[in-house]
């Protein structure tokens, strides 16, 4: 898929005009907005039921566009040139770039480069993406297009393709010790 199909258009002007979209990765499908768009940010805790105190992560598209995020120290860096792109999520500490609404009020951001060419080339295009599990909290992620549109009824476009694993990505939290925090 290129970033012209009419696919890729519509979930481009979507974010840019400050919407929600849902979208697949290589782990499940998300649901997205774009960094620069704090009420689309807000509108992502709305449709998931999900407190704000919890955070969210960023996708993106390079180490060097995470770096503009986020304060990587040595062995961080290393574990994301060693597993990105990929299904792993890296908590560092926040450059002021990532507001704290993201955050849940915290000074760490988790941020990912995912291993899904359509949503790599999009997040190329537009930038950044604030994102989540498609599911409402405390529920399994959706991993069909079909089941988005059942349980989130709120998120009007689905960017189409299919998640790979089918199982969220794993968090490690490298501001300090390294802390597996999912598995």
């Amino acid at each position: 898929m290129t970033t012209k199909t009419p696919s890729a258009l519509k979930a481009q002007k979507i974010l840019k005009s400050g919407g929600v979209i849902a979208f697949p990765t290589e782990t499940v499908f998300g649901i997205g907005a774009l960094l620069s768009k704090p009420k689309a940010i807000r509108q992502i805790y709305k449709i998931k039921k999900r407190p704000r105190g919890k955070p969210l992560q960023v996708l993106v598209a390079s180490l060097k566009q995470a770096k503009e995020l986020g304060k990587f120290n040595a062995q961080a860096e290393k574990l994301a040139k060693k597993s990105w792109p990929g299904p792993l999520t890296l908590v560092v500490y926040k450059t002021a770039k990532v507001s704290k609404l993201i955050t849940g009020g915290t000074n760490k951001v988790g941020l990912r480069i995912p291993a899904h060419r359509t949503v790599l080339k999009l997040i190329r295009v537009v930038g950044p993406i604030v994102a989540t599990s498609a599911n409402e909290a405390g529920e399994s992620p959706a991993l069909t297009s079909k089941e988005i549109k059942k349980r989130l009824p709120a998120i009007k476009f689905v960017l189409p393709g299919r998640p790979k694993l089918g199982k969220a990505s794993q968090v490690i939290d490298t501001t300090s010790a390294f802390k597996l925090i999912r598995r």
